[in-house]
């Protein structure tokens, strides 16, 4: 029996949805459904009653319900108090963020709150290749905190209860391309063209960034064709393929603004075509540590509303 079997239990009893429990858990339907079922073999008995919308616990899964909080509830106070006896003093602050945010955010945000917080060590990782992966990380304590663009339409579920989150910031995501000899633009969206429209893209590994844009580009441009002709998991490989003239790449403002104040890229679409995200920090509830939390409160002072 495996402890994640028993929160996604938790979940769906909470939602009563299998569709929707399985997003929370960032897992897909069949392996969540999969793995309800390893734990009902486990018990010995049906815990889900399928046969009602929404579905609900069995008798036998309401009196399981409260075991399993319980359990849960006990390995990850458990987890805490041994790594706060472990870490000691330790003062260092654990940050997991996504590449472009590590280079262009997470310096001049740090440097804000550097007169406000006491710790003086922060470490960054940008080593986890899923959104299953960062928050995994955060349940077991691997990192203190995950920092990442996020859907400002609220559309990307994660857990609110279990990984509360404040908003640091935003940022715009801008259609941009190269500049041709007499300073304008060789596209003008939504103004379709003859040719399909040289796409430079985000590859998957690039997790929100690629979603938010492929998403865009369905819903505002599904009558215009874009063809694939670079893609990179970093920012600034995009923008120096942009620059040299390779085709139309959705950037982040912060990291292009001098480029277009000096006319090395210009914009492709007007502004009501950029995509606006939300720059977010998350941490784990269930997680209890005097520095973490120390850091959460000082944010909670000088976050966005």
């Amino acid at each position: 029996m495996e402890l994640k079997w028993l929160e996604d239990y938790l979940s769906l009893c909470n939602s009563g949805n299998f569709r929707v429990s399985s997003e929370q858990r960032f897992v897909s339907q069949p392996a969540f459904s999969r793995r309800i079922k390893a734990l009902e073999t486990w018990i010995g008995a049906e815990l889900i009653d399928r046969t009602s919308y929404p579905v609900q616990p069995t008798d036998a899964g309401q009196e399981f319900k409260s075991v399993a909080q319980h359990i849960v509830s006990l390995s990850y106070q458990a987890r805490n108090d041994i790594r706060e006896q472990i870490r000691g003093s330790e003062e260092k602050l654990c940050i997991a963020t996504l590449n472009t945010l590590a280079e262009f955010f997470i310096p001049s945000w740090l440097k804000e709150l550097k007169p406000f917080v006491e710790t003086e060590f922060f470490s960054v990782r940008t080593d986890f290749r899923s959104i299953d992966a960062y928050l995994s990380a955060l349940d077991e304590g691997i990192v203190d905190f995950y920092i990442s663009y996020e859907d400002n339409s609220k559309s990307v579920l994660i857990d609110a209860d279990k990984y509360p989150s404040l908003l640091l910031g935003t940022e715009t995501m801008v259609p941009v391309a190269s500049p041709d000899s007499d300073g304008r633009t060789k596209w003008w969206l939504p103004s379709s063209p003859q040719a399909p429209i040289p796409y430079l893209q985000y590859t998957s590994a690039s997790i929100r960034l690629h979603s938010f844009v492929e998403s865009h580009l369905k819903k505002r441009y599904s009558d215009l064709t874009f063809t694939p002709a670079y893609e990179a998991s970093f920012t600034t490989a995009l923008k120096a393929m942009a620059i040299e003239g390779y085709g139309v790449a959705w950037l982040p403002y912060t990291i292009i603004r001098d480029d277009l104040v000096n006319g090395k890229l210009v914009r492709v679409a007007e502004e009501s075509d950029d995509i606006l995200i939300d720059i977010k920090i998350f941490k784990c509830a269930a997680i209890v540590e005097s520095r973490v939390d120390a850091f959460w409160q000082t944010l909670m002072q000088h976050s966005l509303p």
